[in-house]
């Protein structure tokens, strides 16, 4: 249903608690008097709201960055302790995201968004299905059996919050990528790398004139036709007026649209009539010297929802830093 950009890592809690239980739960920040008794205290006030070290704790089960940390710790094999230390060095990062959520959950209000049970229930099948659970019964047993997230009631409220979240992101960032951006992507990548083919070119020359452009098109599809049914291109570039010479080309060379046709072509495919500035342009492939290693087409799908996540990242973090500059945010850690 959501298509959250932080989405609950229950499967890397999962993993992590299976190896180090101990490292989250057992180290809560909240003092313990002499009696045994656990004393809670503020550690950040955001506008009239406080946020406890309970609510930091908490948050501490939750934050993705801090269980990725640790995951990466216990694959180099870090002691238990090593892990304690580093979480302890976390919490001031912890709570600057927890802040920011509490932020932009304030926004959230402003703008009346809410949500209801049908969709935190539908939100719950999506994680079960996704961490290859048989349902919502068998989530919350893992997510009561982990003891990582608090109640299971805390782990709904969580959720509810999360989509509140995606709906206000949706609402207030203007988020885009465009295929010249995905095909920029797509050329950094395999600088060095990239496809590269030997081709013969037919130019059909033509002006603005819609009625001198139509009649080149109509020239340059006989001409494709031709050279399908087997005839030679330096006959009918003879016959044309033109020399054909072989020259090298790469996607950096040549227009997406076109780039897209030749570099899925074959040796010996007649590509054409395809639109330039000038009027029509006709391809003999004759060798194809370098394959990409992802073809753009099977690669700028991915690449498209690379760049996606990365701008809206970079738009997620300008509005908490105006959200930030704009509200009375006090830090007690």
């Amino acid at each position: 249903m959501y298509a959250l950009t932080r989405r609950p890592g229950l499967a890397l809690a999962l993993a992590l608690f299976a190896v180090a239980p101990a490292v989250i739960a057992g180290a809560p920040a909240s003092a313990a008097a002499d009696d045994g008794v656990v004393l809670d205290r503020i550690v950040a006030v955001v506008n009239d709201d406080i946020i406890l070290a309970s609510d930091l704790d908490l948050w501490m089960l939750y934050d993705e960055d801090v269980l990725a940390e640790l995951m990466q710790m216990r694959n180099k094999n870090a002691s238990e302790d090593q892990m304690l230390r580093r979480l302890e060095e976390l919490r001031p990062v912890a709570l600057e995201s927890l802040v920011a959520r509490r932020l932009m959950l304030a926004e959230a209000t402003t703008y009346q968004q809410t949500v209801n049970e049908d969709e935190v229930e539908a939100y719950l099948q999506t994680l079960a299905r996704n961490a290859g659970l048989g349902g919502v019964p068998e989530l919350r047993r893992a997510v009561e059996e982990t003891g990582q997230y608090g109640s299971w009631a805390q782990y709904r409220a969580k959720l509810r919050e999360d989509i509140i979240l995606y709906k206000l992101e949706s609402l207030l960032l203007n988020v885009a990528v465009s295929d010249q951006q995905v095909l920029d992507r797509y050329r950094q990548l395999s600088r060095g790398e990239e496809a590269r083919i030997t081709v013969r070119r037919l130019v059909f020359r033509a002006s603005d004139n819609p009625a001198e452009r139509d009649e080149q098109l109509k020239t340059a599809k006989a001409v494709v036709r031709r050279l399908t049914d087997g005839e030679s291109v330096e006959a009918l570039a003879g016959e044309l007026g033109q020399e054909v010479e072989a020259e090298e080309l790469t996607r950096a060379s040549v227009s997406r649209p076109i780039g897209e046709r030749l570099f899925t072509a074959e040796a010996g495919d007649v590509i054409g009539p395809l639109e330039s500035g000038q009027g029509y342009w006709v391809f003999v492939v004759d060798e194809v010297l370098a394959s990409d290693l992802l073809g753009f087409d099977e690669a700028k799908e991915a690449l498209r929802q690379q760049i996606f996540e990365e701008v809206r990242a970079r738009a997620r973090a300008d509005l908490r830093e105006r959200l930030r500059a704009r509200a009375h945010v006090e830090i007690r850690l």
